[in-house]
C-alpha cells in the first residue's frame, strides 16, 4: 500500500472497523481531554467526523497543518485510536495500540486469507514491507538487511544463540536490560559456559557509559549487548561511540532496539551496530507479534540462524547434503507466516511516515520534559532518567521515598492512569511513556495525582 492508498484508508469510514469508532473517538475527544488548551469543542469534533465521511483524512490533516492548528492536528491523530477515553494511557513503551488504518489492514488481510488459504505469501508485498521499514530506520538502511520476525525476544535469541561463542567468552551488558536479554544470556551461560559481565548505567553522564564498558573489557570479551533505549528509565545510550569502541577491539556489538524506533529519531546504520532487533508493536504501533532483526552488511555469515525451515534457504538437497541459506536477512525467517500481521505492519509504517518521525518527536518530547521537570517539584520523588536531556527520551522513570512502586501504581490506577511498574535491575520504580495518543492535559493529570499521593 502506497502513501496515497494509506491516506485514503485513514478516512476509514467504509464500514468494518473504522467508521463508527473514528466518529465516536473524535466526538469524545473534547470531553475526554480536560485542560487541553484550545481544544476543539464537541460540536466541532462531531462536525470533523462528519466531514471525514466524505473527505479523505489527508485533507483534514492538510487543513489543520495549513492553519497552523497543531492542537487540532493531534486531536485528529488521537481520533485514530480505540483506547478507552476514560483512561490516560501512558504505556506505549510496554504495549502499543494500533491505529485504525492498521486495524483495518489486519482485518482485511485476515479475511482475504480465510477466503483463499495459502501457506505462502506474496513475495512482492513482503519486500514492500521491508522497504517501508528500511525507510523508517534511516536513509541508508537496506531492505536486504532486515528479517521479519515475531518480536525482540525472538531477535535477541537469534543473536545470542547464533553467534559462535564458546566457554569462557565474555559478554558485557547492563543491569537494566529487559528479561529477554538477561534470560537469553543466562540460558547460554548454563549451556555453553559464557561469562556475563554487568555494569550499572551512568545516568549523570551519557558518555560515562562508554567508560564503564571500557573498564570491563578483557581479552575474552566477544560481545557487547545492550539496549538502545532502556526499558527501565528510557535512557538512550551513545550507540555510535560504543560501536566505535567495540570495532576497535574486534568485538561484536548488538542492540535491543525494542524501545527506540519512532520513540527517538535515529539512523540504524549510523549506530554502528552489527545486530539490531526490535518489537514493532510498541512505538511503531504495528500488530502484536511483529518485529524485525537487522544484520549489518558483511555479518550474515557470522550470525548463524538457529531455527530454519521453508523460506530460510535459497536451495537445499538432502540427498546431496546441500544447504544454501538465503543471501539476505530473509535467512532468519522460516516456516508458515501470518503474513496479514506484516502487511498490517506496512500500514503502521505508512501511518508513521505520513505524520513523520521528527514531527512525532517534536510532539512527544515536550510532554516528557514537562513531566520530568514537574517530578522535580514533588517532595520525595527520585528521578531515575538521565540528567542530560540529550540522553532522555519520551520515557521517564521515577520512584518515591515514602511509597513502594506497587503503591504508586495502584494510586495512579485509581485515577485511571496506566503506567508500567519496573522491577528490572531492582529499581522498583515507575515508567511513564508519552506518545501521539497523549496531550498536555495528561501531563497535568499525572503530576496532580502524584502530588496528592505525596501529600
Amino acid at each position: 500500500m502506497n502513501r496515497k492508498e494509506f491516506l485514503k484508508m485513514t478516512a476509514g469510514l467504509a464500514g468494518g472497523v473504522a467508521g463508527l469508532p473514528l466518529m465516536r473517538k473524535l466526538a469524545n475527544a473534547a470531553t475526554a481531554e480536560p485542560g487541553l488548551p484550545g481544544a476543539v469543542g464537541a460540536v466541532e469534533a462531531s462536525a470533523a467526523a462528519s466531514r471525514a465521511g466524505s473527505a479523505p483524512f489527508e485533507n483534514l490533516l492538510a487543513q489543520a497543518s495549513a492553519a497552523g492548528d497543531e492542537e487540532y492536528f493531534w486531536k485528529l491523530i488521537r481520533g485514530q485510536f480505540l483506547l478507552d477515553p476514560g483512561w490516560i494511557y501512558l504505556n506505549f513503551g510496554g504495549l502499543g495500540a494500533c491505529p485504525l488504518p492498521v486495524l483495518n489492514s489486519l482485518v482485511e488481510w485476515n479475511q482475504a486469507e480465510e477466503r483463499a488459504p495459502s501457506a505462502g505469501y506474496d513475495d512482492k508485498r513482503w519486500w514492500e514491507v521491508k522497504e517501508k521499514l528500511a525507510r523508517a530506520l534511516g536513509k541508508t538502511c537496506r531492505k536486504e538487511d532486515i528479517g521479519l520476525i515475531g518480536g525482540a525476544t525472538e531477535g535477541v535469541n537469534v543473536i545470542v544463540n547464533g553467534l559462535p561463542l564458546k566457554k569462557g567468552d565474555e559478554v558485557i551488558t547492563t543491569t537494566h536490560e529487559h528479561v529477554a536479554v538477561h534470560s537469553a544470556l543466562l540460558n547460554r551461560m548454563q549451556r555453553d559456559g559464557i561469562v556475563i559481565r554487568l555494569f550499572e548505567p551512568d545516568i549523570v553522564s551519557g558518555l560515562g557509559n562508554v567508560d564503564r564498558i571500557a573498564r570491563l573489557l578483557t581479552p575474552r570479551t566477544r560481545l557487547i549487548f545492550i539496549s538502545h533505549v532502556t526499558c527501565t528509565t528510557g535512557q538512550r545510550f551513545p550507540a555510535t561511540e560504543i560501536a566505535a569502541l567495540a570495532r576497535s577491539r574486534n568485538i561484536w556489538f548488538a542492540l535491543d532496539g525494542a524501545q527506540a524506533p519512532v520513540c527517538v529519531p535515529f539512523d540504524i546504520v549510523e549506530t554502528g551496530a552489527d545486530f539490531y532487533t526490535c518489537s514493532t508493536h510498541k512505538w511503531m504501533m504495528g500488530p502484536k507479534r511483529t518485529g524485525f532483526i537487522y544484520v549489518r552488511q558483511g555479518m550474515l555469515d557470522t550470525l548463524r540462524p538457529q531455527t530454519v525451515g521453508g523460506g530460510s534457504s535459497e536451495r537445499y538437497d538432502a540427498a546431496k547434503g546441500e544447504f544454501v541459506l538465503q543471501p539476505t536477512a530473509k535467512r532468519y525467517e522460516s516456516g508458515t507466516q501470518n503474513d496479514a500481521l506484516f502487511y498490517a505492519l506496512g500500514a503502521a509504517c505508512d501511518f508513521v511516515e505520513t505524520i513523520g518521525v521528527d514531527r512525532i518527536s517534536r510532539h512527544n518530547r515536550p510532554l516528557a520534559e514537562r513531566f520530568y521537570h514537574g517530578l522535580g517539584e514533588i517532595p520525595g520523588v527520585e528521578r531515575l532518567s538521565p540528567e542530560e536531556e540529550a540522553y532522555r527520551t519520551p520515557m521517564i522513570g521515577f520512584r518515591m521515598k515514602a511509597h513502594t512502586y506497587t503503591e504508586i501504581n495502584e494510586h495512579l490506577a485509581k485515577d485511571k492512569i496506566r503506567v508500567r511498574p519496573v522491577a528490572e535491575g531492582g529499581l522498583n520504580s515507575i515508567r511513564v511513556s508519552f506518545h501521539i495518543n497523549n496531550h498536555d492535559g495528561d501531563v497535568t493529570a499525572i503530576l496532580d495525582s502524584l502530588k496528592r499521593l505525596a501529600g
